[in-house]
């Protein structure tokens, strides 16, 4: 009864602290010189002073799920595992299960089953978490593969954004995800930044701000545990923290007015966790490890004197992935890194090794690190389960939806899709399509490895409005420039443009049989010729000075090519307005 009552308290608080800040102009508040409107998240309940200190230390870590390992711990099984290595949760791998699930079932239901089995052996509720930025669907067919953040963001509607959340919220805890690393709150200011791109809902503040509060409100309303991320902001440099160290580059009043603006406004609408990035920021930092400026993640100037104390953060510090090669290189190995990164402030490890609890006892122990900064961060994090129910015991780990729910999250996704798609050039003798004047058409696929299967739907919802279409992968200029004129058959030649971030892992503009496609696009008579992008927003207005039709899609989902198709044949409205700006100066 005492967590009910609790948690009734917290979201009293919330709200009132909600109510105060939004009767303040935004733009009219100093940043962070007054005392902040964030709630504090001090658990009622006492039991985390209990712990052991093994205990206490795995509350710190979330380690990849490694089901069929840890079932048969050392010759035992799940119960043998908790007792040697009482973590605090998982990220649950779908790589892992595809490699070593049974494979006469599909690989969800063996996660599922794997969580299940997880949450009946631990002696404390778990955390399983994931990021499924855009739902379960990109993983898992039998859910659904939302739009990405760049088409909410194109769409522009709160309504639209709170469902959205929402939605990624009821697939997640139907499939027993209660902690989502999720949503993406950096801005991507740099167009050749392959990291964050699409996944960002724009570069303006003032965009994203609204719309990343509707959907952190849709997700809590669901029981979920968010996560903004990447502090202190992604999207400024083209760097990508997977590979090397990224770096924040603007300057403190920039950095202010465009990524500090959107943590500390999340933050104060009651954010529970903020993801550090293994990104520099040059601005703030003066701490040099190795004659080098340390990633946020290891920094405790970022996450103590900045995130803590300057911005009044009061949840849960979570590093990024500590595999990643932006962390690497600061200490002799991975270990030591982890080590590092608690010791600098996070609060919750990503991907630690189970030998992270034995090297942090030890360590803790011999009065290495003070056991003050454990215990400040499992309460923080004790603190958090409380907020979101988690220590209760009749905490539901499946929520199973309804057909009435799985109706919702369609709607969502369509009208997300049909909202934000953007008609970036629109010549009105172009368009609408008609089969009756426009018979034949080419589709091709432009990506660094054929994708042309995924536009295989595309093709049957053209044919199916009675057109003639030929699906193809690329458009070499050096196999076509002799031949071009047989190209003349196809009354028009639809470019699908698609290369989403981190796939591949590098950066993201045009090589190869890419940009001779792009060059063969250039070459035909311009009234053949439309160009859909279903990834980056900024290569049509870079690559295409000349074609007469340009639309920006922003993903690839079947909700996304469908609403193209429906506004090229006039069936709805192009409604998008680009969420980011398409003149750069580096790209002139």
């Amino acid at each position: 009864m005492k967590y009910i009552l609790h948690y009734l308290s917290v979201h009293i608080v919330v709200a009132a602290a909600l109510f105060v800040a939004g009767c303040k102009s935004e733009t009219g508040t100093d940043y962070r010189t007054r005392e902040t409107q964030a709630p504090e998240f001090m658990p009622v309940d006492t039991t985390w002073k209990t712990l052991t200190l093994r205990e206490k230390i795995g509350q710190t870590m979330i380690v990849v799920s490694r089901f069929y390992d840890y079932q048969k711990f050392e010759g035992g099984n799940l119960d043998t595992f908790f007792t040697r290595y009482p973590v605090g949760g998982f990220f649950m791998a779908d790589w892992y299960y595809f490699y070593f699930a049974p494979k006469d079932s599909t690989m969800a239901y063996y996660m599922k089953e794997s969580i299940r089995d997880y949450a009946a052996s631990s002696k404390h509720p778990l955390i399983f978490m994931e990021d499924f930025e855009r739902g379960l669907g990109e993983k898992f067919p039998a859910y659904t593969y939302m739009p990405v953040e760049m088409t909410l963001g194109a769409a522009n509607s709160a309504q639209l954004a709170y469902r959205y959340g929402k939605s990624i919220a009821m697939e997640a805890r139907d499939f027993g995800i209660n902690w989502l690393l999720h949503p993406v709150a950096d801005l991507n200011l740099n167009p050749l930044h392959s990291l964050v791109n699409e996944r960002a809902v724009s570069d303006n503040p003032e965009t994203a701000i609204p719309l990343l509060k509707k959907q952190i409100d849709g997700m809590h309303d669901q029981g979920i545990i968010t996560t903004i991320k990447h502090f202190p902001g992604d999207g400024a440099t083209m760097r990508d923290q997977h590979i090397m160290t990224a770096s924040n580059n603007l300057s403190w009043k920039q950095w202010k007015r465009t990524y500090g603006k959107v943590f500390q406004s999340l933050i104060d609408h009651g954010a529970p966790s903020v993801m550090v990035g293994h990104i520099t920021f040059p601005a703030y930092q003066r701490e040099k490890l190795n004659n080098h400026l340390p990633p946020a993640s290891l920094s405790e100037e970022v996450i103590v004197k900045l995130l803590k104390q300057k911005m009044n953060f009061k949840g849960v510090v979570i590093s990024d992935a500590l595999n990643m090669g932006g962390a690497a290189g600061y200490y002799k190995d991975e270990l030591e890194t982890s080590v590092a990164c608690f010791r600098a402030g996070v609060d919750l490890m990503l991907w630690p090794d189970l030998s992270f609890m034995d090297t942090l006892e030890a360590r803790i122990l011999r009065n290495d690190i003070p056991m003050e900064r454990l215990d400040d961060a499992v309460e923080r994090i004790w603190a958090l389960k409380e907020r979101f129910g988690l220590p209760e015991r009749d905490y539901k780990v499946f929520n199973k939806l309804t057909a009435e729910d799985k109706k919702l999250i369609d709607n969502t996704a369509r009208e997300v899709a049909e909202n934000g798609i953007t008609l970036l050039r629109g010549d009105s003798s172009f368009l609408p399509l008609d089969s009756s004047k426009v018979k034949n058409i080419l589709l091709v696929n432009v990506s660094q490895r054929d994708k042309s299967q995924i536009f295989d739907h595309t093709r049957k919802l053209l044919e199916d409005r009675g057109f003639n279409v030929k699906l193809r992968y690329g458009l070499s200029y050096f196999d076509w420039n002799w031949r071009m004129d047989s190209l003349k058959y196809y009354d028009r030649i639809i470019a699908c443009f698609e290369n989403k971030y981190f796939d591949p892992v590098g950066i993201q503009f045009l090589k190869g049989l890419e940009a001779e496609s792009a060059w063969t696009f250039n070459m035909l008579p311009r009234e053949q010729m439309i160009a859909v992008s279903y990834s980056n927003p900024y290569y049509l207005n870079y690559y295409f000075q000349h074609i007469p039709v340009l639309i920006n899609a922003y993903s690839s989902d079947r909700y996304v090519q469908e609403a193209v198709i429906r506004a090229l044949t006039g069936e709805i409205a192009f409604k998008g307005i680009s969420p980011v700006k398409l003149e750069h100066d580096i790209l002139k």
